[in-house]
């Protein structure tokens, strides 16, 4: 018997096709044909791999399956590998939310712990699109109306007390919660933390964090409101790289981190990792107009996010004008913590990696957000006091 958390092999994997056979489409996978395996994930936590059929090569699957530990920090740094059953559940209420922004999930394996998923081979990964300049509005505005889908349909002014009551049952993610904690809100603000890592050009801009008492209380507040408020069910980690593009399709896919959340989280974590893609593109000096004018999309894109989300988000908790004043203040605490920690914590993004003025202005950007997203309450004040601009 496979024993959950160990590597996935071709035996094992045929083993689980046996078990889920027949899959609609893929007959060809049905554990008694020869198969190709091929490593394609690159993530922090999980392995995830593509599993083609050799005799109809058109069929094929995703096969996603984790260790009992952080991949990217070993084995010192023990996860619960329930994560893949909440990402399967998680997929199944996308799919009957939202059908067609996800991939479509096949079968989830007791035994081994893993989700099968549908391939999608011929899309890519959206920040390498954006690395490359490329952005497509049509995209960022399906992105935007599958968040809004899935917190009004699974908000708790929208759901029953006995139906909401569930909701977190189902998505009851605590080691997931507890990473998010400690990686976004807690280690990256602790000055002595062996996990973080920076360029040298950061470290001159640190004390910017670490000897700033009112950012400090800001993180904590925001690590609080995330931890505490119950509102719907959130992706948990939505950023560029979990969302797979194709012409005018998108698919939010790595949602292995959802639980029952503040709507706000989401929508924070979309919009700091467009400002990174932003900086990036204003830092390079290569074909500078080009890249300002593709900077420029990027500004589009965060208006066009919020506009969209807010446009069928319309479940809401008490009057709606304090309410959505309220969610664009959270949203902005929470991308001021995502940028920072994304350049100062463990998990760095690609967008500003050896870009040294992108990173110093990113991190500006969120040091600025943290401290004004009090004052914050429309996405037209957070893009001028995220970006500076007038």
């Amino acid at each position: 018997m496979q024993v959950m958390g160990e590597k996935l092999d071709t035996e094992k994997i045929q083993h689980i096709l046996r078990k889920c056979a027949p899959l609609p489409g893929l007959e060809c996978l049905d554990g008694s044909e020869d198969i190709e395996l091929e490593e394609i994930g690159d993530g922090n936590i999980n392995d995830v791999f593509r599993v083609t059929s050799v005799k109809e090569r058109s069929q094929s699957l995703v096969v996603k399956h984790g260790p009992a530990y952080i991949k990217c920090l070993g084995p010192e740094f023990p996860l619960s590998i329930v994560r893949l059953k909440v990402e399967y559940n998680a997929l199944a209420a996308f799919q009957r939310i939202c059908p067609g922004y996800s991939p479509c999930p096949y079968y989830f394996d007791v035994e081994t712990n893993a989700v099968l998923m549908e391939d999608l081979r011929d899309h890519s990964i959206m920040r390498k699109e954006l690395i490359s300049g490329n952005i497509n509005m049509e995209t960022v505005k399906k992105i935007a109306y599958f968040l809004a889908c899935v917190h009004r349909d699974t908000h708790v002014s929208k759901l029953s007390e006995a139906e909401f009551e569930k909701l977190q049952q189902d998505f009851q993610n605590e080691d997931m919660v507890s990473l998010t904690r400690q990686y976004i809100f807690t280690r990256p603000f602790d000055k002595t933390d062996p996990t973080n890592r920076c360029s040298e050009a950061v470290q001159k801009k640190l004390h910017l964090i670490y000897e700033d008492p009112g950012l400090l209380d800001s993180v904590w507040k925001m690590r609080n409101l995330f931890l505490e408020k119950k509102e719907c069910l959130v992706h948990g980690d939505l950023h560029t790289g979990s969302v797979l593009v194709s012409n005018n399709s998108a698919k939010v896919f790595d949602n292995e981190f959802a639980y029952v959340g503040p709507a706000a989280f989401d929508l924070g974590l979309l919009i700091a990792n467009y400002i990174f893609s932003y900086y990036r593109h204003m830092s390079t000096q290569e074909n500078h107009d080009t890249h300002r004018k593709f900077s420029q999309k990027l500004i589009e894109a965060c208006y066009l996010t919020v506009n969209t989300y807010l446009s069928v988000m319309t479940c809401t908790v008490g009057q709606r004008h304090e309410y959505l004043n309220n969610l664009l203040t959270e949203t902005a605490g929470f991308a001021g913590c995502e940028i920072i920690r994304r350049i100062i914590g463990t998990a760095h993004v690609e967008d500003l990696e050896g870009i040294p003025y992108a990173e110093e202005d990113a991190l500006e950007a969120g040091v600025r957000l943290l401290l004004g997203h009090d004052r914050i309450h429309t996405i037209d004040r957070l893009m001028v006091i995220a970006l500076m601009l007038t």
